[in-house]
């Protein structure tokens, strides 16, 4: 890669990523920022997809933290400004970038203990609910969307 490619792709980045959910598609390009060897990650997704399909690409960069892991000396360092964008992303738990996290990275590495023990926080709280080593506490809840309780209300089943 170079200079003029690297910009190539993050122009490609910017375009197809205004397709995305906004929070989603600011997390992309952030990451791209980032991490230049996830760059050309997307232009291949793009490549085969025609567009970005999140989930996937997220499941991508997730087989690339683990040869990251694998492959590296000390991953822990190599891969510490990575977690900690995954970390300040993760916000709430409860937005569309969390939702991305979650069941597109979090859920890929599940069982890569290398990868599990980088996690931060948040992450790591995430998967222990995932994992069934933590119950989901109440504040940790999603409330109920208004459209789901009219819903039930229709069936009776509120």
């Amino acid at each position: 890669m170079n200079d003029r490619t690297d910009k190539e792709i993050l122009e490609l980045i910017d375009t197809w990523s205004r397709t995305l959910v906004p929070e989603q598609a600011q997390f992309i390009r952030d990451l791209a920022n980032l991490e230049p060897e996830i760059r050309p990650l997307i232009a291949e997704h793009v490549n085969d997809y025609d567009e970005i399909l999140p989930t996937m690409l997220m499941g991508d960069v997730a087989r690339w933290v683990v040869r990251i892991v694998q492959g590296s000396a000390d991953p822990a360092s190599r891969l510490a400004p990575f977690f900690s964008r995954l970390e300040q992303a993760w916000g709430d738990g409860q937005n569309p970038v969390s939702d991305l996290i979650a069941v597109s990275f979090v859920e890929n590495i599940f069982d890569e203990p290398g990868v599990v023990e980088l996690l931060g926080p948040e992450l790591t709280r995430y998967y222990r609910i995932y994992t069934g080593q933590d119950k989901v506490r109440r504040d940790e809840m999603r409330p109920m969307p208004g459209v789901l309780k009219q819903v039930l209300k229709k069936l009776r089943r509120s």
